[in-house]
């Protein structure tokens, strides 16, 4: 897996997000990149950081990357993890600079914390989506009440007809290095007939399942047409832990709506792995 960009805007679901952020860079061997979105004005600016190295730490002219670094200490008296860990400043995500950042820093995964609106309902907002079509890479969005673990099921809701290879080739890398699983969940489009039970699982079988992801990679055929209850089911009572979707399909738009902020609905408290689309 390549190296992790995670956007710092200094907030609580920034902080919340990098722990987990941390955490799979430790499962994964990749790098974190921490992308300072915004000045922090309260100190002076910090030189290039990089934590976690054998030798060293080069000398910080400021604190305000030390949270991340007490996170870092935390993480690796906890597990024995030790990412390393870069400091870039003054990301604008708003730009067109999103793809030569993703591109200097070999980066396959975004990360952000999920924002509260005033009445601490979680959303999504149109600029990460973008800083994904941009860079070509997934955004995974951490809502702030998800606890310090890592995801270990994750379920990837799609019309089997429209499945994407890609997509699948990700999360099945994932799931072999954190030693996960990935449920892919077949609900059909609107309007289009739903797929008999053995038809469905023969498709699985010889589009999607191969020697690569035999024994990480299951299938499910979802009866249910109603998106947002059948997501319900799959995230709270099959207890899946990352939901995965592609950015402006059916699926997300029937969850999520069709117009930015997207409203997350009260009852995913899960990660999101949004891909692009």
């Amino acid at each position: 897996m390549k190296n992790l960009l995670l956007f710092n805007d200094f907030s609580s679901e920034a902080e919340h997000a990098a722990e987990l952020a941390l955490l799979l860079a430790g499962k994964t061997n990749g790098n974190l990149y921490v992308g300072n979105t915004i000045e922090y004005e309260a100190v002076p600016a910090a030189q290039h950081v990089m934590a976690g190295t054998n030798g060293n730490m080069p000398e910080v002219h400021a604190d305000k990357n030390n949270w991340i670094e007490k996170l870092e200490s935390r993480l690796n008296w906890e597990t024995g993890l030790r990412p390393v860990v870069h400091f870039i400043e003054g990301i604008d995500y708003l730009t067109d600079n999103v793809l030569s950042v993703v591109k200097k820093c070999d980066a396959g995964l975004l990360i952000r914390g999920i924002a509260e609106d005033n009445e601490k309902k979680g959303y999504i907002e149109a600029n990460i989506l973008k800083s994904a079509t941009k860079s070509g890479c997934p955004v995974l969005l951490i809502p702030k009440d998800f606890s310090y673990k890592m995801f270990e099921k994750m379920v990837y809701v799609t019309d089997l007809r429209f499945c994407r290879h890609e997509v699948v080739t990700f999360l099945t890398q994932l799931a072999k290095t954190i030693d996960g699983s990935v449920l892919i969940a077949n609900m059909s489009e609107k309007g289009i007939q739903l797929m008999e039970e053995n038809y469905a699982r023969s498709v699985f079988e010889d589009a999607v399942l191969d020697s690569s992801n035999r024994g990480h990679v299951y299938f499910s055929n979802v009866r249910e047409r109603n998106v947002s209850k059948a997501i319900d089911i799959l995230v709270n009572e099959m207890n899946n832990d990352l939901l995965v979707m592609v950015n402006n399909k059916f699926h997300f738009n029937e969850l999520l709506g069709h117009d930015s902020p997207y409203a997350i609905p009260e009852n995913i408290r899960v990660p999101m792995l949004i891909f692009p689309s």
